[in-house]
């Protein structure tokens, strides 16, 4: 939701920086273009500037040109502000269909992998190595794209952000340090899919 929102902010930022600055350029030049033929005017009719009622009509002529530019150009911006929340719209919509995208391959590779976790707890020393090239391979494809395994080691301090303890078991080790991984946990960059799953250590005696 953070990322859509942002996204969305900074299309309608660049967008309406877009049109004012079309904005602006249209109405500069509308309003030069008006002073220089008004200017010409004054120059091809001869018009007598000791003459109030001709500097007059001349000052209302050059205005009522500069007004009917700028309603034009204020047009064309309201054409652009309606379409501007369908641009969004679409875009949001866009954003929705490839985060369930990505969502889905995530899913998917979890849970490829978890297979592979359990068959080589299963299988014999033969298929093992059979899996574990199969492993190796997904691995490689899939670390390409980000998505990285999160195995903890033995002896390994339990780390909240990327291991969940789901049992405890009395150990010399100092408690909360890791006895075995029981499931590998997944993640694309510090983002945290799924946890691994631990068994930690717990003093002797220790409820």
């Amino acid at each position: 939701m953070i990322f859509r929102k942002s996204s969305d902010q900074t299309l309608q930022q660049s967008i309406n920086e877009t049109l004012q600055k079309f904005m602006n350029e249209t109405l500069k030049n509308s309003i030069e273009s008006s002073i220089i033929e008004t200017l010409n005017n004054y120059i091809h009719t001869s018009i007598e500037l000791d003459d109030p009622k001709q500097i007059i009509r001349a000052y209302y002529k050059n205005t009522s040109a500069i007004q009917e530019n700028s309603a034009t150009v204020q047009q064309l911006y309201d054409k652009f502000e309606q379409n501007l929340e369908k641009i969004l719209i679409e875009q949001r919509q866009k954003n929705g269909e490839l985060q369930r995208k990505v969502q889905h391959w995530q899913q998917a590779a979890v849970d490829f992998f978890s297979l592979l976790e359990r068959a080589i707890d299963c299988e014999t020393d033969e298929n093992q190595q059979l899996i574990e090239k199969i492993l190796s391979e997904f691995e490689r494809t899939v670390i390409n794209l980000g998505l990285e395994r999160i195995i903890p080691h033995n002896d390994e301090s339990l780390n909240e952000k990327f291991h969940e303890a789901v049992d405890e078991e009395e150990s010399k080790l100092a408690p909360g340090h890791i006895l075995k991984c029981v499931s590998w946990g997944y993640r694309i960059g510090d983002n945290v899919i799924q946890k691994a799953s631990v068994v930690v250590a717990k003093a002797a005696g220790q409820v």
